[in-house]
């Protein structure tokens, strides 16, 4: 994925980017100490950590709305809506600008398709 380079605070640190118009705040896993304000860069995001205690009814009743989004909540914690889209090997959920893997495990085929929100505790990137 492409993206704009902002800021970093170092590797392994909170790092600023854009993908198209969305701002966001993750784990610097991609060397931006090194780089230029602005610089282009090619990463995957993904979901560093994930919050363990949500419930799994929190996860599959709090996206009623079919939303495929990333909400910020601080620093690079985020709330994540959006659809399953696959379930082996790992449960991969549409947030609309990327494919993030969910914190559940299933064999239900039918929750592909299905709505889902969670909390990412910290959203990463690295160099792809």
């Amino acid at each position: 994925m492409r993206a704009t380079f902002i800021e970093s605070e170092g590797d392994h640190l909170e790092a600023t980017i854009k993908v198209g118009d969305l701002e966001l705040h993750v784990m610097d896993e991609f060397g931006g100490s090194t780089l230029a304000t602005d610089t282009e860069i090619e990463i995957d995001i993904f979901v560093g950590l994930a919050f363990e205690d949500e419930s799994w009814e929190s996860m599959f009743n709090s996206n009623s709305d079919c939303k495929k989004q990333l909400e910020h909540q601080s620093s690079w914690r985020y709330r994540a809506y959006g659809v399953i889209t696959q379930i082996q090997p790992d449960v991969l959920v549409d947030v609309g600008f990327a494919t993030l893997e969910a914190p559940i495990n299933t064999n239900d085929i039918n929750v592909v398709g299905v709505p889902i929100a969670f909390t990412i505790e910290r959203l990463g990137a690295n160099a792809s």
